[in-house]
């Protein structure tokens, strides 16, 4: 299996509060890179950077030492 095509991204909610969201790459062929929603916060975070941690948590919870390739 090889790796997946994965991204990270933090959104700004309403009230400054944070969530993630990750993202798997569609695989189209264009311009411009095609992704869609994979897994997103149960819960908004009150800085940019705890939503990114917990992102990133996530994210490498995913994959293993190998990184995420079974999705």
């Amino acid at each position: 299996m090889t790796l997946q095509d994965l991204a990270l991204s933090v959104r700004e909610m309403s009230s400054r509060t944070y969530s993630w969201v990750i993202l798997k790459g569609t695989g189209e062929q264009g311009t411009f890179v095609s992704y869609a929603e994979f897994d997103v916060s149960e819960r908004t975070y009150l800085s940019y950077s705890d939503a990114l941690v917990a992102g990133f948590s996530r994210l490498r919870a995913l994959g293993g030492r190998d990184g995420p390739r079974w999705i």
